[in-house]
């Protein structure tokens, strides 16, 4: 979780005490969500506020038009905050795209046989962070995956304990200044300050896995309009990310490619008869579907539902093709969890989820945020599950070593062996 400031010149005064402002920025729409932890636990949080727009300016994690994002990342706050009835002055910040780098690295060092002290644990994650190149890259997060040592493995905190070597696995996100710099620009824009940055893959893993998932290991596919997010949750911790660059709106425009009609007029028919089961039932059934006709214009025309899955299914196959490439790449294929949860706006499509555990092979279940309860109906769906997990991503508590260089600059032990050691043995061999 990365702070990075913006040269605009914020709000005067200060967010109220314990108020939290999540702001997700994706391809198809923009939320705000201002909330306050009740403090009966990490993912209590009371809903203030909510602001959504249309996304403009954004595509696939790359800003293509400045003004047109301030425009509407300020419209969304401002609905938030008069919601709220209260303003706000620092948001935590989703960040996506194709840009977006994770690197596994490990790392070892001497102890000498005594007791492994905080100090210890800081250095062997400042030695695992030195592999990682940061030149014209901002370093966005280090989660510490597992640690080990001579006689055990798989440790979540090693603290304590005895030893006579330390090492640690550590997974490292990176993104280029120069997105960040934009992205974190375009939201000073609009006098806000970014408080934290998050990879919005990792925040919808945040906002959607229960905590038994996030414990024992699950995958969580985020399906947006822009780019299907790939995370992957190991020991407690953020363990991986990946992203596709195909989602939601690449399914719109088949469509309209295919019938012969507006983007807007496929949105619709996807979202009202859209199917991705070429087996399920109604396929025989006959819909009015509007086409451009000599004049330019939406004319009436009339074909079956079925035609309409042989258009989508294809596409919903392809991307579920490239996340078990995706995964495949990943340095940690080889103890990839069985546990799937699909969420995003895109997942809501009929037979997303019957063609995601077909191909991928594993069972599957339809996400939603986890604090539903606080959302309420109209944001208590797999849309909102990455700005449900921006605003409880710091109350979770994943331990993160560049945030913990970060603050050191400026200023009983728990183990589990299991499978999370293969891939210290695996990177070992292989880098």
């Amino acid at each position: 979780m990365a702070t990075v400031q913006s040269r605009r010149v914020p709000r005067i005064g200060k967010s109220p005490a314990g108020t939290v402002a999540a702001l997700d920025i994706g391809c198809s729409k923009i939320t705000c969500l201002i909330g306050r932890n009740d403090g009966r636990s990490p993912r209590g949080f009371r809903i203030l506020g909510a602001g959504r727009q249309q996304s403009r300016g954004f595509t696939g994690g790359t800003i293509t038009d400045m003004e047109g994002l301030e425009r509407a990342i300020r419209l969304a706050v401002e609905d938030a905050e008069r919601e709220a009835g209260e303003q706000i002055s620092n948001v935590v910040l989703g960040i996506t795209g194709q840009k977006l780098s994770c690197t596994l690295v490990t790392a070892a060092i001497e102890i000498g046989s005594r007791e492994i002290t905080a100090k210890d644990v800081k250095k062997v994650q400042a030695q695992a962070l030195a592999q990682v190149s940061t030149k014209g890259a901002e370093l966005l997060a280090a989660w510490p995956v597992a640690y080990r040592t001579e006689a055990e493995d798989g440790i979540r905190e090693p603290q304590g304990m005895y030893a006579h070597e330390l090492g640690v696995l550590l997974s490292v996100v990176t993104a280029p200044k120069s997105v960040v710099k934009n992205l974190v620009e375009c939201v000073g824009r609009a006098h806000l300050g970014v408080s934290a940055l998050v990879p919005s893959s990792i925040a919808s893993g945040a906002g959607t896995l229960i905590d038994d998932e996030i414990e024992n290991g699950a995958i969580c596919i985020d399906m947006g309009a822009g780019v299907t997010a790939v995370s992957v949750y190991l020991n407690g911790s953020p363990a991986w990310l990946g992203l596709v660059p195909v989602g939601g709106a690449h399914v719109t425009a088949d469509l309209a490619q295919g019938i012969g009609t507006t983007f807007a007029a496929a949105e619709r028919l996807k979202s009202v008869y859209g199917t991705a089961n070429l087996e399920g039932p109604g396929l025989a059934e006959r819909i009015e579907v509007p086409r451009l006709g000599d004049d330019g214009r939406l004319q009436a025309a009339r074909m079956e539902r079925g035609q309409l899955a042989g258009i989508i299914a294809p596409r919903v196959e392809e991307i579920f093709e490239f996340v078990q490439k995706t995964l495949d790449s990943s340095g940690v294929r080889r103890v990839l969890p069985r546990r799937i949860v699909l969420t995003g706006g895109a997942s809501l499509l009929p037979g997303a989820r019957e063609v995601a555990a077909r191909i991928l092979n594993a069972p599957v279940r339809l996400g939603k945020p986890t604090n539903a309860e606080f959302l309420g109906e109209t944001l208590a769906t797999p849309a909102f599950s990455t700005a449900a997990g921006l605003l409880m991503y710091s109350e979770l508590g994943f331990a993160d070593a560049a945030r913990a260089a970060a603050a050191s600059r400026k200023d009983g032990p728990e183990s589990r062996s299991g499978v999370v050691n293969k891939v210290f043995h695996w990177l070992e061999e292989n880098f």
